[in-house]
Protein backbone atom coordinates (compact mmCIF):
# COMPACT_ATOMS: atom_id res chain seq x y z
CA UNK A 1 0.00 0.00 0.00
CA UNK A 2 1.09 3.57 -0.62
CA UNK A 3 2.87 5.25 2.33
CA UNK A 4 1.02 8.57 2.33
CA UNK A 5 2.47 10.01 5.52
CA UNK A 6 6.01 11.18 5.98
CA UNK A 7 7.94 8.35 7.31
CA UNK A 8 8.21 -0.76 -2.87
CA UNK A 9 28.48 -25.58 -20.58
CA UNK A 10 30.54 -27.55 -22.47
CA UNK A 11 31.07 -31.14 -21.46
CA UNK A 12 34.25 -33.24 -21.68
CA UNK A 13 35.86 -34.33 -24.93
CA UNK A 14 34.35 -32.30 -27.76
CA UNK A 15 32.99 -29.63 -25.39
CA UNK A 16 35.59 -27.03 -26.37
CA UNK A 17 34.86 -27.46 -30.10
CA UNK A 18 31.11 -27.21 -29.47
CA UNK A 19 31.61 -24.07 -27.38
CA UNK A 20 33.73 -22.47 -30.12
CA UNK A 21 31.18 -23.44 -32.75
CA UNK A 22 28.43 -21.95 -30.61
CA UNK A 23 30.35 -18.70 -30.25
CA UNK A 24 30.94 -18.60 -33.98
CA UNK A 25 27.24 -19.11 -34.67
CA UNK A 26 26.25 -16.39 -32.23
CA UNK A 27 28.80 -14.03 -33.75
CA UNK A 28 27.45 -14.73 -37.25
CA UNK A 29 23.89 -14.11 -36.08
CA UNK A 30 24.96 -10.90 -34.34
CA UNK A 31 26.71 -9.64 -37.47
CA UNK A 32 23.73 -10.46 -39.66
CA UNK A 33 21.41 -8.70 -37.23
CA UNK A 34 23.66 -5.67 -37.17
CA UNK A 35 23.66 -5.49 -40.98
CA UNK A 36 19.87 -5.63 -41.00
CA UNK A 37 19.50 -2.66 -38.63
CA UNK A 38 19.57 0.83 -40.15
CA UNK A 39 22.26 3.21 -38.99
CA UNK A 40 21.23 4.72 -35.69
CA UNK A 41 20.13 8.30 -36.10
CA UNK A 42 20.65 9.40 -32.52
CA UNK A 43 23.22 8.82 -29.80
CA UNK A 44 22.38 7.88 -26.21
CA UNK A 45 21.52 10.94 -24.18
CA UNK A 46 20.35 12.96 -27.18
CA UNK A 47 16.90 14.41 -26.85
CA UNK A 48 13.96 15.43 -28.94
CA UNK A 49 11.24 17.96 -28.27
CA UNK A 50 7.72 17.14 -29.36
CA UNK A 51 5.94 20.45 -30.09
CA UNK A 52 2.50 18.89 -29.59
CA UNK A 53 3.46 17.52 -26.21
CA UNK A 54 5.48 20.59 -25.28
CA UNK A 55 7.99 18.35 -23.53
CA UNK A 56 11.50 17.04 -24.02
CA UNK A 57 12.39 13.35 -24.28
CA UNK A 58 15.82 11.80 -23.68
CA UNK A 59 16.98 8.71 -25.53
CA UNK A 60 18.01 5.84 -23.24
CA UNK A 61 20.03 3.11 -24.92
CA UNK A 62 18.82 -0.32 -23.89
CA UNK A 63 20.77 -2.97 -22.05
CA UNK A 64 20.65 -5.72 -19.44
CA UNK A 65 20.80 -5.03 -15.70
CA UNK A 66 19.84 -6.53 -12.36
CA UNK A 67 16.51 -4.98 -11.50
CA UNK A 68 15.51 -4.75 -7.85
CA UNK A 69 17.23 -4.48 -4.49
CA UNK A 70 21.01 -4.52 -4.88
CA UNK A 71 21.74 -3.69 -1.22
CA UNK A 72 20.12 -6.64 0.55
CA UNK A 73 18.22 -4.15 2.73
CA UNK A 74 15.21 -3.43 0.54
CA UNK A 75 11.60 -4.32 1.28
CA UNK A 76 10.18 -7.65 0.16
CA UNK A 77 8.58 -6.09 -2.95
CA UNK A 78 12.07 -5.13 -4.21
CA UNK A 79 13.35 -8.71 -4.08
CA UNK A 80 14.74 -10.82 -5.55
CA UNK A 81 17.02 -8.85 -7.84
CA UNK A 82 16.79 -10.38 -11.30
CA UNK A 83 18.18 -9.86 -14.78
CA UNK A 84 16.11 -7.72 -17.14
CA UNK A 85 16.79 -6.52 -20.67
CA UNK A 86 15.20 -3.32 -21.94
CA UNK A 87 15.22 -2.01 -25.50
CA UNK A 88 16.01 1.57 -26.48
CA UNK A 89 13.34 4.05 -25.39
CA UNK A 90 12.75 7.72 -24.84
CA UNK A 91 11.60 9.11 -21.51
CA UNK A 92 10.39 12.57 -20.56
CA UNK A 93 13.11 14.67 -18.98
CA UNK A 94 10.55 15.90 -16.44
CA UNK A 95 7.24 14.89 -14.93
CA UNK A 96 4.11 16.05 -16.76
CA UNK A 97 3.21 19.54 -15.59
CA UNK A 98 -0.03 21.29 -14.79
CA UNK A 99 0.26 23.35 -18.00
CA UNK A 100 0.86 20.27 -20.14
CA UNK A 101 -2.11 18.46 -18.66
CA UNK A 102 -4.26 21.55 -19.12
CA UNK A 103 -3.40 21.60 -22.83
CA UNK A 104 -4.69 18.02 -23.10
CA UNK A 105 -7.86 18.75 -21.15
CA UNK A 106 -8.65 21.83 -23.23
CA UNK A 107 -7.94 20.07 -26.52
CA UNK A 108 -10.14 17.07 -25.73
CA UNK A 109 -12.65 18.20 -23.12
CA UNK A 110 -11.45 15.30 -20.96
CA UNK A 111 -12.54 15.36 -17.32
CA UNK A 112 -10.54 13.38 -14.80
CA UNK A 113 -12.11 10.83 -12.50
CA UNK A 114 -11.89 13.32 -9.64
CA UNK A 115 -13.72 15.94 -11.70
CA UNK A 116 -16.43 13.50 -12.74
CA UNK A 117 -17.00 12.37 -9.16
CA UNK A 118 -16.95 15.89 -7.72
CA UNK A 119 -13.88 15.47 -5.54
CA UNK A 120 -11.44 12.99 -4.01
CA UNK A 121 -11.08 10.64 -1.09
CA UNK A 122 -8.02 11.64 0.92
CA UNK A 123 -6.33 10.52 4.11
CA UNK A 124 -6.49 12.88 7.07
CA UNK A 125 -2.84 12.93 8.26
CA UNK A 126 -3.85 13.76 11.84
CA UNK A 127 -6.77 11.39 12.35
CA UNK A 128 -5.43 8.79 9.85
CA UNK A 129 -8.93 8.35 8.48
CA UNK A 130 -10.47 8.70 5.03
CA UNK A 131 -12.10 12.05 4.31
CA UNK A 132 -14.08 13.32 1.33
CA UNK A 133 -12.66 16.49 -0.22
CA UNK A 134 -15.27 18.03 -2.50
CA UNK A 135 -14.12 19.97 -5.55
CA UNK A 136 -10.48 18.85 -5.39
CA UNK A 137 -8.88 17.84 -8.69
CA UNK A 138 -5.77 18.41 -10.79
CA UNK A 139 -6.91 21.99 -11.53
CA UNK A 140 -7.91 22.71 -7.94
CA UNK A 141 -5.46 20.65 -5.88
CA UNK A 142 -6.13 22.30 -2.51
CA UNK A 143 -2.68 23.84 -2.24
CA UNK A 144 -0.67 26.31 -4.37
CA UNK A 145 0.56 24.94 -7.69
CA UNK A 146 2.22 26.67 -10.66
CA UNK A 147 1.99 25.86 -14.36
CA UNK A 148 5.40 24.20 -14.04
CA UNK A 149 4.44 22.08 -11.05
CA UNK A 150 3.85 18.36 -11.57
CA UNK A 151 0.21 17.58 -12.20
CA UNK A 152 -1.35 15.65 -9.29
CA UNK A 153 -4.73 14.16 -8.40
CA UNK A 154 -4.57 12.08 -11.59
CA UNK A 155 -5.40 8.39 -11.54
CA UNK A 156 -3.58 5.80 -13.62
CA UNK A 157 -6.58 5.91 -15.94
CA UNK A 158 -6.23 9.70 -16.30
CA UNK A 159 -2.50 9.38 -17.03
CA UNK A 160 -3.07 6.61 -19.59
CA UNK A 161 -5.73 8.73 -21.31
CA UNK A 162 -3.20 11.55 -21.66
CA UNK A 163 -0.68 9.24 -23.33
CA UNK A 164 -3.37 7.83 -25.66
CA UNK A 165 -4.31 11.34 -26.76
CA UNK A 166 -0.66 12.22 -27.34
CA UNK A 167 -0.09 9.06 -29.37
CA UNK A 168 -3.16 9.67 -31.53
CA UNK A 169 -2.38 13.36 -32.01
CA UNK A 170 1.22 12.76 -33.11
CA UNK A 171 1.17 9.26 -34.58
CA UNK A 172 4.02 8.29 -32.23
CA UNK A 173 3.95 5.41 -29.72
CA UNK A 174 3.67 7.38 -26.49
CA UNK A 175 2.73 5.52 -23.31
CA UNK A 176 3.59 5.28 -19.64
CA UNK A 177 7.03 3.78 -18.90
CA UNK A 178 7.30 0.22 -17.70
CA UNK A 179 8.73 -0.40 -14.25
CA UNK A 180 11.83 -1.89 -15.87
CA UNK A 181 12.35 1.19 -18.06
CA UNK A 182 11.71 3.57 -15.18
CA UNK A 183 14.27 1.90 -12.91
CA UNK A 184 16.80 1.54 -15.74
CA UNK A 185 16.64 5.29 -16.36
CA UNK A 186 16.65 6.21 -12.67
CA UNK A 187 19.72 4.05 -12.07
CA UNK A 188 21.55 5.45 -15.10
CA UNK A 189 21.29 2.25 -17.14
CA UNK A 190 21.47 -0.07 -14.15
CA UNK A 191 24.11 1.40 -11.84
CA UNK A 192 23.84 0.67 -8.12
CA UNK A 193 22.31 4.02 -7.20
CA UNK A 194 19.78 4.23 -4.37
CA UNK A 195 18.67 7.67 -5.59
CA UNK A 196 18.44 8.99 -9.14
CA UNK A 197 21.74 10.86 -9.29
CA UNK A 198 23.69 9.64 -6.28
CA UNK A 199 24.57 6.77 -3.96
CA UNK A 200 25.45 9.19 -1.13
CA UNK A 201 22.59 9.72 1.34
CA UNK A 202 24.14 13.04 2.37
CA UNK A 203 23.82 14.28 -1.22
CA UNK A 204 20.36 12.88 -1.90
CA UNK A 205 18.78 16.26 -1.16
CA UNK A 206 20.55 17.69 -4.21
CA UNK A 207 18.48 15.39 -6.43
CA UNK A 208 15.33 14.54 -4.46
CA UNK A 209 12.34 16.43 -3.06
CA UNK A 210 11.31 14.32 -0.05
CA UNK A 211 9.78 14.87 3.37
CA UNK A 212 13.16 16.02 4.64
CA UNK A 213 13.32 19.09 2.38
CA UNK A 214 10.03 19.61 0.51
CA UNK A 215 8.29 21.83 3.05
CA UNK A 216 5.19 19.66 2.71
CA UNK A 217 4.34 20.43 -0.91
CA UNK A 218 5.20 19.77 -4.54
CA UNK A 219 7.80 21.86 -6.37
CA UNK A 220 8.07 22.95 -10.02
CA UNK A 221 9.68 20.23 -12.11
CA UNK A 222 13.40 20.44 -12.82
CA UNK A 223 14.31 22.24 -9.62
CA UNK A 224 16.76 19.58 -8.48
CA UNK A 225 19.95 18.37 -10.14
CA UNK A 226 19.58 15.84 -12.97
CA UNK A 227 21.01 12.36 -12.90
CA UNK A 228 23.80 11.47 -15.32
CA UNK A 229 21.30 10.73 -18.12
CA UNK A 230 19.66 14.13 -17.72
CA UNK A 231 16.43 13.16 -15.95
CA UNK A 232 15.07 15.23 -13.09
CA UNK A 233 12.75 14.29 -10.22
CA UNK A 234 12.74 10.56 -10.96
CA UNK A 235 13.06 10.21 -7.21
CA UNK A 236 10.85 12.47 -5.12
CA UNK A 237 8.47 15.34 -5.88
CA UNK A 238 5.61 13.01 -6.95
CA UNK A 239 5.11 9.29 -7.29
CA UNK A 240 4.97 8.27 -10.95
CA UNK A 241 2.49 5.84 -12.47
CA UNK A 242 4.04 3.06 -14.55
CA UNK A 243 2.44 0.96 -17.26
CA UNK A 244 2.53 -2.36 -15.38
CA UNK A 245 0.10 -4.09 -13.13
CA UNK A 246 2.09 -4.60 -9.94
CA UNK A 247 3.36 -8.12 -9.34
CA UNK A 248 5.96 -9.85 -7.19
CA UNK A 249 9.40 -10.30 -8.67
CA UNK A 250 10.39 -13.79 -9.72
CA UNK A 251 13.92 -15.18 -9.84
CA UNK A 252 14.80 -15.95 -13.45
CA UNK A 253 17.71 -17.59 -15.24
CA UNK A 254 17.53 -15.83 -18.59
CA UNK A 255 16.89 -12.07 -18.57
CA UNK A 256 13.28 -11.08 -19.06
CA UNK A 257 13.08 -8.93 -22.20
CA UNK A 258 11.01 -5.73 -22.00
CA UNK A 259 8.75 -7.02 -19.21
CA UNK A 260 5.39 -5.30 -18.80
CA UNK A 261 4.02 -7.15 -15.80
CA UNK A 262 1.02 -9.51 -15.68
CA UNK A 263 -1.99 -9.09 -18.00
CA UNK A 264 -4.22 -7.95 -15.14
CA UNK A 265 -4.14 -7.26 -11.44
CA UNK A 266 -5.40 -5.08 -8.61
CA UNK A 267 -2.76 -2.33 -8.38
CA UNK A 268 -0.87 -0.35 -11.00
CA UNK A 269 2.80 0.25 -10.27
CA UNK A 270 4.03 3.48 -8.73
CA UNK A 271 7.69 4.49 -8.53
CA UNK A 272 9.98 7.16 -7.15
CA UNK A 273 8.48 8.39 -3.90
CA UNK A 274 7.27 11.93 -3.36
CA UNK A 275 7.45 15.15 -1.41
CA UNK A 276 5.46 13.43 1.34
CA UNK A 277 7.69 10.45 2.14
CA UNK A 278 11.23 10.14 3.50
CA UNK A 279 14.27 9.62 1.32
CA UNK A 280 14.47 5.94 2.32
CA UNK A 281 11.18 5.46 0.47
CA UNK A 282 12.05 7.80 -2.42
CA UNK A 283 14.62 5.34 -3.78
CA UNK A 284 15.24 3.91 -7.24
CA UNK A 285 14.28 0.34 -6.36
CA UNK A 286 11.39 1.01 -3.95
CA UNK A 287 8.14 -0.36 -5.35
CA UNK A 288 4.62 0.75 -4.67
CA UNK A 289 1.21 0.49 -6.26
CA UNK A 290 -2.40 1.50 -6.00
CA UNK A 291 -5.76 1.06 -7.68
CA UNK A 292 -5.86 2.51 -11.21
CA UNK A 293 -8.82 4.70 -10.18
CA UNK A 294 -6.99 6.24 -7.20
CA UNK A 295 -5.61 9.78 -7.17
CA UNK A 296 -3.56 11.66 -4.59
CA UNK A 297 -1.75 14.95 -4.07
CA UNK A 298 1.54 13.06 -4.18
CA UNK A 299 0.93 11.11 -7.41
CA UNK A 300 1.71 12.23 -10.97
CA UNK A 301 3.41 10.68 -14.00
CA UNK A 302 5.87 11.10 -16.86
CA UNK A 303 5.66 9.90 -20.44
CA UNK A 304 7.72 7.32 -22.36
CA UNK A 305 8.12 7.01 -26.11
CA UNK A 306 9.02 3.77 -27.85
CA UNK A 307 12.15 4.26 -29.93
CA UNK A 308 11.82 1.38 -32.36
CA UNK A 309 10.34 3.49 -35.16
CA UNK A 310 12.36 6.62 -34.49
CA UNK A 311 16.03 5.55 -34.52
Amino acid sequence: MLPLTGSPGAGKGGGMMRALAGRSSRLTISLLAALAIPALARAAGESLVDPRAGMEFILVRGGTYRMGDFTGRGIAQEQPAHAVTVSDFYLGRNEVTVAQYRAFAEATGYRTEAERSGGVVDIDPVMMSLVRRAGVSWSNPGFPQQDGSPVVWVTWNDAAEYTRWLAQATGKPYRLPTEAEWEFAARERGRDLPWAGTADPERSGEFVWSAENSGGTTHPVGGKAPNALGFRDLCGNVWEWCLDWQDSYQAAGEPAVDPRGPPDGRFRALRGGSWRVGREVARTTYRNGYRPDYAHSSIGFRVALEARDLI
